[in-house]
């Protein structure tokens, strides 16, 4: 049979709609909508960022703690690259897959040396979610912290009676998602095993009905205490900061001198010297700090405690006008290669003079005054070192030990201090 013009024309328009209607529903070759990208800076010491992607810069200045809008990208493999803003030299490179008509959140986390950068996918279906729950699932975002515990409890509860959301959640692992009963918690996350060893402890974590979320947990200052973040499926960010620092006191003073301190009048430590006092918790922000040495005030001065950071108080010296202290912020984070350790001196012997420190006869800091802390210095593991603090000036050994495990990832401090009738050296492991 012939068609006539007129009906052959109709078939062709029939069957050119019906490639349009195909290709709009996905079934033309790779098309069917584009992925979506959104960028979250938690890095712990990157204050903003740039993000490329095949050379091209998608997202310009993100702040740290703070999420940006998504973009809109072909369904591909693309090389992405992170800077810090302003920046040429990447800080992480990496080939990623993103797939069409998927959400995805890039989480760049990590200190500016070892940064990293993961695509968080975000479709779950909220249909699977049982009526009246959330579901949360935890981001391990640190190498610092270790393997933590993490629970979500009432307000008043005990963690010696709760049962943890997520148990041994080591570094850079991605959880399972658990049901969460709507509502708001206090949510705190510990070393694993140890309920006791709270690495942060905030109220008002909200988990909403028939929504997914992640938290985000990333690293503090110091290195110990960690910072959260929560955030929700395609949503928004909220964060979960800690509000609390650590300190811890170390009496070096002249005499066996007894060091107090307090912090807005509430105790800190008494130790007599010398002595190496233990870290606590303390609230962040501005607290009036005084100090005595053999129960006269050396000094009260307003200090600001970061959150997160850690801190030593060096007392030292001679009772009355000759005592004295320090505030030192401390840097315990762990070194980046497992077969390396770091390791620093502390000066708080009024009568040393300057010191140097060395393991197996190698000098590895100098100089360090009375009242001084050396920065870290990362050596390689060694499980039978010899341990020395000399003086800079005349090489008279002060401090001296043999045998020292300085273990893989691990952080030390060697204190010279005050007290007796010469100085004493403590090895203290910090991590």
């Amino acid at each position: 049979m012939t068609l006539s013009p007129i009906t052959r024309r109709g078939l062709a328009l029939l069957f050119a709609a019906s490639a349009l209607l195909l290709s709009a529903c996905g079934g033309g070759g790779s098309s069917g909508g584009p992925a979506q990208l959104r960028v979250f800076n938690a890095s712990t010491d990157v204050d903003s960022i740039d993000v490329d992607l095949d050379g091209t810069t998608e997202f310009s200045a993100v702040a740290a703690d703070t999420i940006t809008d998504y973009g809109s990208f072909d369904a591909d493999s693309y090389t992405i690259k992170v800077r810090a803003t302003g920046s040429s030299a990447a800080l992480v490179t990496g080939s990623y897959t993103l797939a069409k008509k998927k959400h995805y959140t890039g989480i760049v986390w990590g200190r500016s040396g070892a940064l990293k950068f993961i695509t968080l996918p975000e479709d779950e279906d909220t249909d699977d979610i049982d009526d009246g729950y959330g579901q949360l699932r935890v981001y391990n975002a640190t190498t610092d912290a270790g393997s933590l515990d993490v629970y979500l409890t009432q307000q008043d509860a005990d963690l010696a009676d709760a049962s943890a959301l997520a148990s041994s959640v080591s570094a850079a692992t991605l959880g399972s998602y658990k049901d969460v009963g709507a509502g708001t918690y206090r949510l705190r996350v510990t070393t694993a095993g140890d309920p006791d060893d709270v690495r942060l402890d905030v109220s008002g974590i909200t988990i909403n009905e028939a929504e997914y979320a992640t938290l985000v947990i990333t690293a503090g200052s110091g290195g110990v205490l960690v910072n959260g973040a929560v955030l929700v499926q395609q949503g928004g960010l909220a964060q979960a900061r800690n509000t609390q620092a650590r300190i811890r006191v170390i009496a070096g003073a002249e005499a066996r001198g007894t060091v107090s301190a307090s912090l807005d009048g509430g105790t800190l430590a008494t130790l007599v010297s010398p002595s190496v006092g233990s870290y606590q918790r303390i609230a962040a922000g501005s607290a009036e700090l005084t100090v005595r040495v053999a129960g006269s005030v050396v000094g009260t001065t307003t200090q600001t405690f970061k959150p997160g950071a850690d801190y030593t108080l060096l007392a030292y010296g001679s009772a009355g006008s000759d005592a004295a202290y320090r505030l030192v912020s401390d840097d315990n984070r762990l070194p980046t290669a497992s077969s390396r350790y770091r390791i620093r001196l502390v000066n708080a012997a009024a009568t040393s003079g300057a010191t140097t420190l060395s393991v197996d006869y190698a000098a590895l800091v100098n100089d360090v005054s009375p009242g001084q802390a050396s920065s870290f210095v990362t050596a390689t593991t060694n499980s039978d070192a010899r341990v020395d603090v000399t003086s800079s000036t005349g090489g008279d050994y002060l401090y001296t030990l043999t045998e020292a495990s300085l273990q893989s990832y691990g952080v030390y401090t060697v204190f010279l201090l005050g007290g007796n009738a010469a100085p004493t050296g403590v090895l203290r492991k910090d991590r």
